[in-house]
């Protein structure tokens, strides 16, 4: 991908921050500088190197670096706390770790020093030997003061680059196979000890081009990115695709919605990478002015609804994780869905399988009928890292997603929901997706998010938050009747809370926290009555 892409592209743009910018000839010379200084600190094929940097320039080359050279790139995120990343470094077996000495409020020197017991009393001219991450030998910094006790900073490695020869690194490049392990992505669950998807060459590459035929991205289009690249989003959805279709990858200054909305103003963006949320949250903003994103185009199918091209139930959603690398199910751009398969989470991408089994025998189910969603093919990982196959596979290779939902007779996928999330109300369950993409489907709503809040009398009571777009004025109960007239009545929510978009609680990853929501509904938290609404 490297070699192709400087040979097609050259000097175009590829990546640009607010403070700096580099092509693809530029990201191949440096990530070669990079790459041979690694190697001569003794790492190569098979080393487990963590990347802990903001997305930027600096990620983009560090990044092709290790995969150039064979070695297993550990995608650490940048919002990790000192348990976690203590966890990530011991887990992963790292040997190496590129990062930075600050980024936003974290200062990474003593979040590392808190993470690593005895890390500051060390001297960084010798290997290091720490009993809390036994592989972990050294830790280098590309940007900021470098801390007496790591090996040092980027200099460091151009020097060291100096002394390994540039034909060893090309011999070392052929050697480098699809079959040979890229990446190992943590999850970002809310499990304390997240899982560690190992991701080939292969997978990587085969969901790249996937990513690309099922995107508008082109030469001369100025791509923005605002998810980061420890997560597979940023990756399978953003630099990879727009990097192969030769579009230049645009950077917001810090991951705020605000900065994202200014990057797209002021920086000639054509398109925004990922998933269609980022747009209507950018329209909640205080500051959104219509003509703000006039000049962008649909990069995904998705995108058509949300841009208002296209009937919203008639865009097919897609639907992905870190263990696919991305989405598995999508509609390529301009491609609307049949109106008897509305509502849909699209077919299957490329040679993706998706099979639906019962939860009790593990056996297919027939068309129509709800079970376990599982999947198989050429994008799914290679494994769990310290985890056994059988242990993360069924058998024949499917992995069970965790996910519930029905195939129609033509390989359209409704999605119900996690199986953790279906809520059992007067003996029935319901699907919270399925509510919730009714409730999208409004007009004036901008978010919706169902779940059951515990209930003496009917087990739990299908319940709603709701955040209204921009000047929209829509009750209650004029929502339920709507609903009524969609979906089974014992499916439309009891209660709808209606919440301003800053005050509905998030991960890091911009999802909506449930979990919080809930506590807050049933009296556990500060949210005691509906708000009016907005």
């Amino acid at each position: 991908m490297l070699r192709w892409q400087t040979d097609t592209f050259g000097d175009a743009l590829q990546v640009e921050e607010a403070h700096s910018s580099a092509s693809f000839s530029d990201i191949e010379r440096r990530s070669s500088v990079i790459a041979r200084g690694l190697l001569a600190q003794g790492l190569g094929k098979g080393s487990q190197i963590g990347l802990m940097l903001p997305n930027g320039v600096d990620w983009v080359e560090a990044w092709f670096a290790i995969e150039r050279i064979g070695a297993v790139a550990v995608l650490m995120s940048t919002l990790a706390r000192p348990a976690e990343i203590a966890h990530m470094l011991r887990h992963a077996d790292v040997a190496a770790l590129i990062t930075t000495e600050r980024y936003l409020s974290n200062n990474y020197r003593e979040l590392l020093e808190a993470a690593l017991p005895g890390l500051a009393a060390h001297d960084g001219a010798r290997p290091l030997r720490l009993t809390a991450a036994p592989y972990l030998r050294s830790i280098w910094f590309r940007g900021g003061e470098v801390p007496r006790w790591a090996a040092g900073g980027p200099e460091a490695l151009t020097a060291l680059a100096d002394d390994f020869p540039a034909d060893l690194l090309t011999a070392i490049e052929g050697e480098v196979t699809p079959a040979d392990p890229a990446l190992i992505i943590y999850t970002s669950g809310s499990t304390a000890a997240p899982k560690a998807v190992v991701h080939t060459h292969g997978s990587v590459m085969r969901q790249g081009w996937a990513m690309a035929e099922y995107s508008t991205y082109g030469r001369g289009d100025r791509v923005f990115n605002g998810a980061p690249f420890f997560w597979v989003g940023g990756l399978c959805m953003g630099l990879i695709p727009a990097s192969l279709r030769g579009a230049a990858l645009i950077l917001p200054q810090s991951p705020s919605k605000d900065a994202m909305l200014e990057a797209i103003r002021t920086r000639g963006v054509t398109q925004v990478a990922g998933w269609p949320a980022q747009i209507p949250t950018m329209q909640a903003l205080p500051g959104f002015r219509p003509g703000d994103l006039a000049n962008l185009k649909p990069s995904t199918s998705q995108q058509l609804g949300v841009m208002g091209l296209a009937p919203h139930e008639l865009t097919g959603n897609s639907l992905g994780m870190s263990e696919t690398f991305g989405p598995y199910t999508m509609e390529k751009p301009g491609v609307s869905l049949p109106q008897d398969r509305a509502l849909s989470f699209s077919r299957a991408i490329r040679d993706a399988e998706i099979r639906i089994v019962d939860f009790a025998t593990r056996q297919p189910l027939p068309p129509g009928e709800v079970g376990e969603i599982c999947v198989r093919g050429s994008q799914l990982m290679a494994g769990m890292y310290k985890r056994e196959r059988p242990d993360v596979f069924e058998p024949d290779g499917f992995y069970p997603t965790g996910d519930t939902g029905w195939l129609s007779e033509d390989g359209f996928l409704f999605f119900r929901g996690r199986r953790t999330e279906m809520i059992k109300t007067n003996g029935a369950n319901v699907a919270p997706r399925e509510v919730e993409l009714v409730l999208a489907a409004q007009p004036e709503v901008l978010e919706a998010a169902v779940f059951g809040v515990p209930d003496k009398k009917v087990e739990e009571l299908v319940t709603a938050v709701v955040v209204l777009r921009d000047g929209a004025d829509v009750d209650e109960e004029t929502l339920q009747k709507r609903l009524r007239a969609e979906i089974s009545p014992f499916k439309v929510p009891k209660r709808i809370v209606f919440l301003a978009a800053a005050d509905v609680p998030r991960t890091d990853t911009d999802k909506i926290q449930k979990v919080k929501l809930k506590a807050m509904l049933s009296g556990d938290g500060d949210l005691t009555a509906p708000a009016e609404p907005h």
